[in-house]
């Protein structure tokens, strides 16, 4: 952790050191390898997870089995989500 002083850091020193921290955080996370229970899964991952068409997962949207996100033109379904009707159906 850095300590910077406060009191007697102009202004540019204090963004100077709020980018190099801001840096050293964002380099300390593991963005590359997230998490499952994060993680969306697009529309043909979905389907090949669950073995269904793209129609049965509309329909399972409309029906409130399986809720889905649109991001634009885009839909994403919750990794929990499907990891939930994995279950449901076996």
């Amino acid at each position: 952790m850095r300590n910077i002083m406060i009191e007697n850091a102009s202004l540019d020193e204090l963004v100077s050191e709020l980018k190099v921290i801001i840096k050293e955080v964002i380099e300390s996370c593991d963005l590359s390898s997230p998490n499952e229970s994060g993680r969306l899964l697009t529309r043909t991952e979905a389907s090949e997870l669950l073995n269904v068409s793209f129609v049965t997962l509309n329909k399972w949207n409309k029906q409130g089995v399986l809720p889905a996100f649109s991001v634009g033109t885009r839909v994403y379904y919750k990794w929990e989500d499907v990891e939930e009707s994995m279950k449901r159906v076996a």
